[in-house]
């Protein structure tokens, strides 16, 4: 990832962090270590090219930081803060990434068309993976960061398939990710 592009979107967070309730850490270094390294942990189930949808994007996490490491991705940021969406928009001008923003609530859009679906502190899995369905394309991907003591969810057409757990920081934090089948019933896992 250019480095210079990451610290100027994290200047941006922490410059509009006040005015608009993005985020308590005041401290770049801070900033980097509880919100950007754990959103490139995720690169490892990206794709090389491909549109992620980034539910409940807030100030852009987990979304930037994987646009701005992988310029072959197509960002799908909904926010229905329409402040927190206009700050995301500010930074997709200003960083030059290839992405949409969306003010709206996620269950109210059209399809999205989306490769892979990721959020951050949004929901639980179960809800989150109903959020995704209507956007996500036959074997799309979810990738989620889950409580490390939690289980794999059943849900109508997502079916687990893979889970690390890593080390973010001295913090272990479990990623686990489910496929989309359009049309067939999730298996219990």
């Amino acid at each position: 990832m250019n480095t210079s592009v990451c610290d100027a979107y994290v200047s941006e967070v922490l410059r509009f962090r006040k005015a608009l309730n993005l985020t308590s850490v005041s401290d770049h270094d801070e900033f980097v270590r509880r919100f950007i390294s754990p959103s490139l942990a995720l690169l490892k189930w990206m794709p090389e090219h491909g549109r992620v949808l980034d539910i409940g994007s807030g100030m852009g996490v987990p979304g930037m930081p994987l646009l701005l490491a992988n310029r072959g991705l197509y960002g799908l940021l909904v926010e229905r803060r329409k402040k927190r969406a206009e700050f995301l928009r500010h930074i997709v001008r200003s960083l030059d990434l290839n992405a949409e923003v969306f003010d709206a609530d996620i269950n109210h859009l059209p399809c999205l068309s989306a490769d892979v679906c990721v959020a951050r502190a949004v929901s639980d899995e179960r809800v989150l993976l109903n959020m995704c369905t209507g956007h996500a394309r036959d074997s799309a991907i979810a990738v989620l960061p889950v409580p490390v003591v939690s289980r794999a969810v059943s849900v109508n057409g997502w079916n687990s398939f893979d889970e690390s757990l890593v080390d973010i920081n001295g913090t272990p934090q479990l990623i686990r990710c489910y496929r989309y089948e359009a049309g067939r019933v999730s298996r219990e896992t």
